[in-house]
């Protein structure tokens, strides 16, 4: 019987911290201003309370990225305070990404918060929620992608100018319009990282005591083998900005020497190849640990990150590590990468290829998803259309103004702002109204599941699927448990049986493909083959 698993808890109490974001090339964005009326109306109306010093924004910084100063703010006071909600306009205040969505929301909920929306109603049931999210999710990117091509040919612009185009480097600072500039509280630690590793110090041992100095990297996560690689590979450390085919020397500010940047590639290069330090290295070009971050031991609950070993042929093996264990101070040994992969493989393959699951979760999710439209009734849509109206007041009040012989710099840079503003605001408006117009059927989300089956091999896709129905995975030394988003059930697989079981369905299903095959030379894949195309099969009860 598997361990009860650590459950969601609210903590107590009315207390409420709110969170705000404006992005100034979003093509649907609400104000600061408004998205704080909202949440102290919402708070008002539900019995919260938001105490001072409780409320946390970043104005004009994308979703795409989770390095955003109020964000994580927000993130350690909620640590520290324990507040029992966040109140957010939409869910797409915390990311666009909805896997940074979901990397965020774990956060809170090992925090003891609990997320509400204001005009994004979700489920109560946490199981569902995730769900829901990804549909969201799904829904604007096909609206956002209307709006790509001009925002693309914005960051060509910037690229050919080396300035900034989104991108967070650890040990600079970008800001929208600008150039890169060195960060003086990050540049420390690359320096750092690159000085360790030329100095002999190895990787493991250089994250290891990243995390435990409480530093993380540029996406908020704990640094491991795979970020300092990417670190110690990016020339933008030694001048060079890159953005696709575009390359700069000299575009960015310069953090490392040259010298001390070939000492690095030199020594990964030489790893690579199996010299001295090859052990417990990974290489995220040909590694890709997808499990991370939804994976923990079962033993201690501590976190699980991919490291690697060489043996004395020179072969790479891949594990997943408890992170106490690599401490000592847990018992769960390193467990081989790809037979927990194939394991949760398997897992998602059999719930996506269950049409009764697909409908029911689809059911599910499309009875939410019309009860929260008629609760909506356009209030997102008209809250744009006021700010729009706000913007154009504050303009004619400039016109009029110029029209009494007041003019100078100051107004017009205000004026050239607003106009912007008004832009921006026009094709939010546009792209809400299409949202509106577009009415998702059931038979929609249906197609949305039905998407997923068969294409787990797709990288993002398959790390997408993992992110939508699977909560946790707990390893232990003879078996996992897996707990999902959709349901209360807990899933427990030996792994012994369900490898077993994997190597038998790859063994039937290459001997359907063959007729030619000799089935036989496998008892239990003639006794499967028997059962599913028999209708007197040996055992009708086979499958349950």
């Amino acid at each position: 019987m598997a361990n009860k698993m650590k459950e969601f808890k609210r903590n107590p109490g009315n207390i409420a911290f709110c969170y705000y974001r404006y992005s100034s090339d979003a093509q649907r964005d609400v104000s600061i201003d408004q998205q704080r009326q909202a949440a102290h109306e919402y708070a008002e109306k539900h019995g919260y309370i938001i105490p001072p010093g409780c409320e946390f924004e970043d104005r004009g910084i994308t979703g795409t990225t989770i390095e955003r100063p109020g964000l994580q703010h927000m993130l350690y006071e909620a640590k520290h305070k324990r507040p029992a909600y966040l109140i957010l306009w939409k869910l797409d205040r915390l990311s666009r990404e909805i896997h940074d969505s979901f990397f965020i929301d774990a956060q809170l909920q090992d925090s003891g918060v609990q997320i509400v929306t204001v005009g994004e109603p979700l489920p109560d049931d946490s199981h569902m929620r995730y769900v829901i999210q990804a549909l969201y999710a799904s829904m604007a990117h096909n609206f956002i992608e209307n709006h790509r091509s001009n925002v693309m040919r914005g960051q060509n612009f910037n690229a050919e100018n080396a300035l900034y185009n989104g991108v967070k480097i650890l040990g600079y600072i970008g800001k929208p319009n600008k150039k890169y500039e060195i960060d003086p509280e990050t540049a420390p630690i690359v320096r750092k990282i690159f000085t360790d590793y030329v100095e002999g110090k190895p990787l493991q041992k250089i994250a290891n005591e990243l995390n435990e100095s409480g530093l993380r990297s540029v996406r908020g996560n704990k640094f491991v083998v795979n970020s300092l690689n990417m670190i110690l590979r990016n020339r933008a450390y030694i001048g060079e900005y890159r953005w696709g085919e575009h390359v700069i020397p000299g575009g960015m500010p310069q953090i490392i020497s040259v010298e001390l940047f070939d000492a690095a590639d030199k020594k990964l290069t030489k790893n690579k190849r199996g010299g001295t330090g090859a052990a417990r290295k990974l290489n995220p070009e040909e590694t890709d640990f997808w499990l991370t971050g939804h994976i923990y031991c079962g033993e201690c609950g501590a976190t699980l990150h991919g490291i690697s070993g060489t043996s004395k042929t020179g072969k790479i093996y891949y594990y997943y590590s408890c992170l106490n264990h690599q401490k000592k101070a847990c018992k769960m040994g390193n467990q081989r990468k790809e037979k927990l992969e194939a394991i949760v493989r398997h897992t998602l393959d059999r719930i996506l290829e269950d049409s009764t699951l697909r409908l029911i979760i689809a059911k599910l999710c499309f009875d939410y998803y019309a009860d929260s439209k008629s609760d909506d009734k356009g209030a997102y849509l008209e809250s744009l259309k006021s700010k729009l109206k706000d913007v154009e007041g504050k303009l004619q009040n400039f016109v009029k103004a110029i029209s009494a012989g007041i003019f100078n710099e100051t107004v017009q840079e205000a004026m050239n702002e607003l106009e912007g503003q008004k832009r921006m605001l026009k094709e939010q408006i546009e792209a809400e109204e299409l949202r509106e117009k577009y009415d998702i059927k059931l038979d929609d989300i249906v197609k949305f599941f039905e998407s997923f089956v068969g294409n787990l091999d797709n990288k993002e896709l398959r790390e997408y699927v993992l992110d939508i129905f699977v909560d946790k995975i707990y390893v232990y030394k003879e078996r996992m448990v897996i707990t999902f988003h959709f349901t209360d059930d807990k899933q427990e697989l030996s792994y012994e049986d369900t490898l077993e079981m994997i190597e038998n369905h790859r063994y039937l299903m290459d001997c359907v493909n063959d007729p030619e095959a000799h089935v036989e030379d496998n008892p239990v894949a003639a006794k499967m083959r028997e059962s599913l195309i028999s209708v007197g099969g040996t055992d009708p009860n086979f499958f349950p």
